[in-house]
């Protein structure tokens, strides 16, 4: 369904929430991931209201197709002022977000429509339901998963084929690799890394959550906490070192381990700037080998982030040096 070994965009950064996101800018940076030939565009329906939904409209028309992939998501019920109300899998309200993004978009078609998140009061199979429905219909292209663990992936992969898992993956957050990758590789499903720059952090440029910009939601998220970033910056440090014995950056090298995964997977780092979407791109070029995935994974083993505090940060002697 999706290339492999390729870098996608995601489209959060255009919401503003990691700082001001001109439109402008925003469609430029749209555009230039078509002519650069990115497979994969990834949104979101309640991203900034449906906004970016309508900018990827105006980034897309009149271009050429190119192969790239457009895929959204609903199932999530949001207020008027952004709060989140609940989760909806019904068939009724899925096949109404569908059509709405579809008309937000601007297309016939979504090459990838997610369900945002099982809904505990609605059967997997019924929600899976309508989006085969909507297959049928030709409205949809293949069905994605988000959200969901390993069982429920089966479930819903037993009622109708799912083609894409949408899953928090990168260096720092690798907790999928345990259950949810197996099932994925087995069942055929492509996997699609979110979040695989660890919200900016695998950047190595951010040096506390006080140089976020003012309205930058990650300032109270918990992983930008004092001492939870004390608790991460040591790896991070020891894996730019890692970077820089291969004459890379920390962001390149960290797109391109999840490239090497076994399975193939997708990451679709999200920003707004031109700039960064080429050096993400150009991730594809570099090579990880089996010694620099180990430093890389010994830099943040599964599970690093529920280790006692005292026994994660004992490790920054042993991880720090340049030539372990």
């Amino acid at each position: 369904m999706l290339a492999r070994a390729a870098v996608g965009l995601g489209s959060l950064a255009l919401t503003g929430c990691y700082g001001s996101a001109d439109r402008r800018e925003a469609i430029h940076t749209l555009r230039s991931a078509l002519d650069m030939g990115v497979p994969l565009i990834d949104t979101a329906d309640h991203y900034a209201g449906g906004a970016v939904e309508r900018m990827i409209r105006e980034a897309v028309s009149g271009e050429p197709g190119n192969g790239t992939l457009i895929s959204t998501c609903g199932g999530l019920r949001f207020a008027r002022d952004g709060t989140l109300i609940g989760v909806d899998g019904s068939p009724g309200y899925l096949r109404r977000a569908c059509e709405a993004s579809l008309r937000r978009l601007g297309r016939g078609h979504i090459d990838v429509y997610y369900l945002a998140r099982a809904d505990p009061r609605v059967p997997l199979e019924d929600s899976l339901g309508v989006l085969a429905d909507l297959v049928t219909e030709g409205k949809i292209r293949s069905i994605g998963l988000s959200g969901v663990s390993a069982e429920q992936l089966r479930l819903a992969h037993a009622a109708y084929p799912v083609g894409a898992l949408a899953v928090e993956y990168s260096l720092m957050e690798r907790r999928a690799e345990l259950e949810l990758l197996p099932a994925a590789r087995e069942l055929g499903v492509q996997v699609v890394a979110c979040r695989p720059l660890g919200r900016g952090l695998l950047t190595g440029r951010i040096a506390s959550a006080e140089a976020l910009a003012s309205g930058d939601v990650r300032r109270g998220q918990d992983r930008f906490r004092a001492d939870q970033f004390r608790r991460h910056a040591w790896r991070v440090r020891a894996a730019g070192e890692v970077a820089t014995g291969m004459s890379a950056g920390l962001t390149r090298l960290a797109l391109a381990w999840l490239l090497s995964r076994q399975g193939g997977v997708v990451p679709v780092p999200s920003t707004r700037h031109g700039l960064h979407l080429e050096m993400n791109v150009t991730s594809t070029r570099l090579t990880v080998g089996p010694a620099e995935s180990e430093r890389l994974e010994a830099c943040f083993p599964v599970g690093w982030d529920e280790e006692p505090a005292e026994s994660a940060e004992s490790g920054e002697g042993r991880l720090g040096g340049r030539n372990q």
